[in-house]
Order: structure tokens, then C-alpha cells, then sequence
């Protein structure tokens, strides 16, 4: 016959049993998420080698895929609880990280999309002309609220006898998804363009395709999981 004290301890392995399964699983596809970024950024930047960096468009290209692809996501995930290499830093230093590469992929985006703006002007090509030239811009745009907003949300207790911090972090949140979700979109969009095609074979184009989808998913779940927790806590 079991004791109380036994019957009790069952339900508590049975939580941290799955609690293990559970975190295994969450680093598992976190390494796959890196493995990926990684991918599609080492790919993509030996594409730009072979059409070459003397070209402004390659510079478009290659910075606007490490600012989205590569800076951004990285400055997503590491907010993460799930995520590896910053499991051990506090939430004070996650922050100063993710400020740091955040403004670092930011900066990357801008000059990528203002080279190419440069070049077309140049050249005397229409602006904005193709889905994936406004769907940047739109990307640009929220780029620019999700900087203004996250300066808000980082001196969040400092403005709270104007605006709650709540307030503050759901719309940095919130800006800042739109932001890298139509980023995410635009590169998708440019694997039509012939960069690609001259370059690489059908199935490279396809493999960095579904990587870029696929990295975009796993790289909002922290996200999410905030924003729902946002959410619940104004519903209170």
C-alpha cells in the first residue's frame, strides 16, 4: 500500500517528467532554428560572392537578409526562455543584447533598402514597383514604429506616470512582429528574383524558401507566448 506522502510525490514526477520532455523537445527544434538561419545566411552570402559585391544590388541582397535573416531572428530568439546560448544571461542583460543586435540588424536593413533605392534612382528604374519592393517598404515603415516604440518600452518605468509599461512593451511587441514578419515575406519573395535563378539550381532556391518559413515560425514563438501573457494580464 502506497502512503500519503508517496501518492502525493507521483503527480510532481509526472509534471517533471514531462516538464523534461517538454524542454527537450523546445531545445531540439531551438538548434534546428539556428542550423537554419545559419543555412540560409551561409548560402545566400556565397550567391552574392558569385554575382558579385561590386554590384549595388548584391549589397541590397546580402544586407537586407542579414539584417532580417540573421540579426533580427537572433534578436528575437535570444528574449526566448527555450533558447540556448542566452539561457544563462539575465533579463537585464537580454535586453542590452537584443538592443544591440536589434539596432545593428536595423541599421543593415536600412542601408540594404536605401542602396537599392539609390540604384534604381540611378538607373532610372520604376520604385516599388513588384510585390516584394512594397511589402519591404511596408516592413520599413513598422521598422521605424518599432524603434520608437521600443525606446518607450525600455524606459517603460520611467514614462509610467504617462503611458503603463504594459502598454509600452505590447505595442513594441507588437510593431516589431509586423516588422519582421513582412521582412521575412519580402526575402521569400526575392528567391524569384534572378540573383537566384542565375545562380543557384531550383531545389537551393526551394530549400531556402521553406528554411526562411519555417525560421520565421520557430523564431515568434517566444512572441507569442509574451504577447499572450500581455494580453491575459489586461483582460485581469
Amino acid at each position: 500500500m502506497f502512503n500519503t506522502s508517496e501518492m502525493e510525490l507521483v503527480p510532481e514526477r509526472k509534471k517533471a517528467s514531462e516538464n523534461e520532455w517538454f524542454c527537450m523537445v523546445e531545445g531540439i527544434f531551438n538548434t534546428l532554428n539556428h542550423t537554419m538561419i545559419g543555412v540560409v545566411c551561409i548560402y545566400t552570402s556565397w550567391l552574392c560572392w558569385i554575382n558579385g559585391f561590386e554590384k549595388l544590388y548584391t549589397w541590397h541582397v546580402f544586407l537586407t537578409l542579414i539584417g532580417y535573416h540573421l540579426l533580427m531572428a537572433e534578436g528575437i530568439v535570444l528574449l526566448y526562455s527555450g533558447n540556448g546560448w542566452t539561457q544563462k544571461l539575465s533579463h537585464s542583460h537580454k535586453r542590452t543584447v537584443h538592443w544591440l543586435v536589434e539596432v545593428v540588424g536595423c541599421s543593415c536593413c536600412v542601408v540594404g533598402i536605401a542602396l537599392e533605392i539609390y540604384f534604381r534612382d540611378s538607373t532610372n528604374r520604376r520604385h516599388f514597383s513588384s510585390t516584394h519592393s512594397i511589402v519591404g517598404l511596408i516592413s520599413l515603415a513598422f521598422l521605424a514604429l518599432t524603434l520608437v516604440n521600443g525606446l518607450m518600452a525600455l524606459f517603460a518605468t520611467e514614462l509610467r506616470r504617462r503611458i503603463r509599461p504594459i502598454y509600452s512593451k505590447l505595442g513594441h511587441y507588437l510593431t516589431g512582429t509586423v516588422c519582421y514578419v513582412l521582412g521575412m515575406v519580402a526575402i521569400v519573395l526575392a528567391y524569384e528574383k534572378k540573383i537566384y535563378h542565375q545562380n543557384t539550381i531550383a531545389e537551393g532556391i526551394t530549400m531556402m524558401t521553406v528554411f526562411t518559413i519555417a525560421v520565421t515560425v520557430l523564431s515568434m514563438v517566444g512572441v507569442v507566448k509574451r504577447v499572450y501573457g500581455q494580453f491575459k494580464t489586461l483582460a485581469k
